[in-house]
């Protein structure tokens, strides 16, 4: 009982106060307070189910196994689920012929490796809510990144939606919380549920698009969408003395750059913001930190002190996690941040992470049952808790260099490590799921050094890392292998990804298409004539374009939408005009033409409803875009924008990607069993882990399992 029990002990390690965090204007949240009395009050009522819960796994477990026949004679008690986001079928072909991964070699000589087809469209929120639900976007409802709002044409969360709450009073007083919650936009029912309400335990760690956690009998760690404490997908601080600002000012895309205030010699002053103040419309603002440096140049170190925190950096090493409390009355949010110093000369800068929620101190429920966030703090360690931990941005904008962020990731995998191999000493049966992102960001930032004319290698370092790639999947042999180590005879394995990965070298801006061949304007475009050229490196934003005279336009990475009457706000497509212009704009786009490489950026266009029949499909894009391998949507595209070209150079070091012509860039599948249909796909993983363990895939999930009948298979492909 001991596992039960030491949750609830750590509870009383002192109470969690109301806290506050916000995105864009802010919102209250329910007082933290209550929520530790909430996740008290579960633990409690556990403790006392938890002879009557045995009971029941029990049952259910040996029914379970009487119906489980066995797959090539083995009776499956747990079935372990390691996900290698974007890890790639042509990479670790390679590798393997060379005897370079000679774990997955031996996974793949016990049982079977494949490719594993993707999702339309082929990225991480599409492919992991598939995997969990074993359906497609359009009966999951998750088709992007970003979708847009209906109402205002702007680019919005695809995954979450927030709800805020009503403003509480106690006379004069306003009081925290309010109600305010989010609402996690993913439907369907994910297969952790079905285990549970079989008896079987399961443990979920870091698999995307499971924030707000899922509400059921098992355990899980929210990944994907969590916010940091500003409410956004992270939001990092530059720090650097005046005269140091970049030549494009202090403008940046993830973060925000702050000038150092002299305080003596050596001695530096500023500030960490925090969430927005509680009723920021009338008391606009954030709360804020005191940031104290001295710097001792001559020993190349200096001594910080963040808030209430005290510690001291050298070169080229992070801080520990750095616990920071933002305060505005009684209203408490609780964070945590790494620092690191980028230069000390010429100039002192240094960096500091987005402020994560903290996971001792959670703001708000960031796993289930909401005390397992606290209990892995305290028996491992602060980690990171944002949706998105690793810093693409930051490498992006050249703020930290290349091995500042390997140094960030691996990081970031070992505290997920240790999470994951303490699930597998700890549940013995049931299923163990856990998805590693290292695989992924590292292939999006370095991808550039497998090919020496990739765009984004101008002005940047060609050669120090240019075994990265090659030395992260070396790492994630390593973890497979470490893994397998801790099966026994009873235990099944799949190591999968859910997506591939191929270079970034071109971005195609189809809003500015759009706009050249008259289906898009701005609200600067005279009615008649000639449209007037966009000057070079401008861009206009959702707001600049004119709507009521809008046929077409695209945010996110997936595809494009019709600007239809009756759906969008000014709308002017007619319903029944849907198809004619669907066919049109898919006749001209399929084999648009780069004419400055003289070769095709676009392979293939499918309309929304030949691919989905979900009753979510609406939700979709009308148009799904296969992007040819080396190219991809615009930047400024997917946040809805017109910019000057419509096709350009991807210069930033963000230079692999995955978000193109689905066929082209399928995951993996290594299994420790054999399995029979030839053509795996991330749709069937939630039936097959299922039908390993037994149970009946519901009626819900268009997925088959990859160990199911062989005739049933062969009738079915064909």
């Amino acid at each position: 009982m001991l596992p039960i029990l030491l949750p609830v002990a750590l509870l009383f390690q002192g109470p969690l106060l109301p806290a506050y965090i916000g995105p864009g204007a802010g919102f209250a949240l329910g007082g933290s307070f209550l929520f530790a009395l909430a996740g008290l009050l579960l633990a409690f009522f556990a403790v006392l189910a938890w002879p009557l819960r045995v009971a029941i796994r029990t049952v259910r477990g040996r029914a379970r196994r009487k119906a489980n026949s066995g797959h090539g004679g083995h009776e499956i008690k747990r079935v372990v689920v390691l996900g290698l986001d974007g890890f790639d079928p042509k990479i670790a072909r390679e590798m393997l012929g060379r005897g370079e991964l000679p774990h997955l070699a031996k996974l793949r000589d016990q049982g079977t490796f494949r490719p594993l087809a993707t999702t339309f469209p082929s990225m991480s929120p599409v492919g992991w809510s598939t995997f969990a639900t074993g359906v497609d976007a359009s009966r999951h409802n998750i088709f992007d990144f970003l979708t847009r709002d209906k109402r205002t044409h702007l680019p919005v969360l695809s995954s979450t939606r927030l709800h805020p709450g009503r403003e509480r009073r106690l006379g004069p007083i306003k009081l925290p919380g309010g109600g305010s919650h989010f609402e996690l936009l993913r439907r369907s029912k994910p297969f952790w549920k079905t285990c549970a309400e079989q008896g079987l335990p399961s443990t979920i760690l870091r698999v995307p698009i499971t924030f707000p956690p899922d509400k059921f009998g098992g355990k899980l760690l929210s990944a994907m969408c969590v916010p940091d404490l500003h409410g956004t997908q992270g939001t990092f601080s530059h720090y650097t003395e005046p005269g140091m600002e970049p030549a494009s000012g202090n403008r940046t895309t993830g973060g925000v750059r702050l000038i150092l205030k002299h305080q003596g010699p050596g001695a530096w002053e500023s500030h960490l913001t925090g969430p927005d103040l509680p009723g920021s419309t009338e008391n606009p603002g954030a709360m804020t930190l005191p940031v104290r440096v001295v710097v001792d140049g001559k020993n190349k170190c200096a001594e910080f002190r963040v808030g209430q925190e005290k510690f001291k950096l050298g070169e080229d090493e992070y801080s520990e996690w750095i616990p920071v409390e933002f305060r505005s009355g009684m209203i408490k949010a609780h964070g945590i941040c790494k620092v690191r110093i980028t230069s000390f000369d010429p100039g002192f800068s240094f960096y500091i992470t987005p402020v994560h929620i903290d996971p001792r101190r959670p703001a708000m429920p960031i796993s289930n049952p909401p005390h397992l966030a606290m209990a892995y703090s305290r028996l491992h360690g602060r980690f990171a808790t944002l949706g998105l931990a690793e810093d693409t941005w930051a490498l992006n904008e050249r703020v930290i260099d290349e091995q500042a962020f390997l140094d960030q990731v691996y990081g970031i995998h070992a505290e997920r490590e240790k999470q994951f191999f303490q699930a597998l000493d700890r549940q013995p049966d049931g299923v163990v799921s856990v998805v590693f992102d290292a695989t992924d960001r590292i292939q999006h930032m370095f991808f550039r050094y497998l090919e020496p004319d990739h765009p984004a290698n101008r002005g940047k370092d060609t050669e120090k890392h240019k075994n990265a790639i090659g030395d992260l999947y070396r790492r994630a042999d390593d973890l497979v292998g470490r893994t397998m180590e801790k099966l026994g005879p009873k235990d099944g394995l799949l190591v999968i990804s859910d997506h591939g990965f191929k270079s970034f070298q071109r971005s195609v801006n189809l809003n500015s298409w759009f706009r050249e061949n008259g289906y898009l304007f701005l609200k600067s475009d005279p009615a008649e004539g000639p449209l007037p050229e966009i000057p070079s490196g401008d861009r206009f934003e959702v707001t600049d374009i004119d709507w009521p005279r809008t046929r077409a336009y695209t945010n996110g990475l997936a595809g494009f939408y019709l600007n239809i009457r009756g759906r969008e706000t000014d709308g002017c497509v007619a319903p029944e005009e849907v198809p004619a212009l669907q066919e049109e704009l898919i006749g001209k786009l399929r084999g648009l033409q780069d004419v400055e490489r003289s070769c095709e950026a676009i392979t293939e266009l499918w309309a929304g409803h030949e691919i989905y029949t979900g009753p979510y499909r609406s939700n979709g894009p009308d148009v799904i875009v296969g992007y040819k391998p080396g190219y991809r949507a615009d930047w400024d595209a997917a946040v809805g924008a017109v910019s000057d070209l419509v096709i350009s150079d991807n210069t930033r070091s963000w230079s692999g990607d995955h978000c193109m012509d689905p066929r082209q860039v399928p995951g993996v599948i290594f299994s420790s069993l054999p399995f029979i249909t030839p053509k795996p796909a991330l749709e069937d993983m939630a039936a097959s882990v299922l039908d390993l363990l037994g149970v009946e895939a519901p009626d819900h999930m268009t997925g088959r399992s990859i160990f199911g009948d062989r005739q049933n298979f062969q009738e079915a492909d064909g």
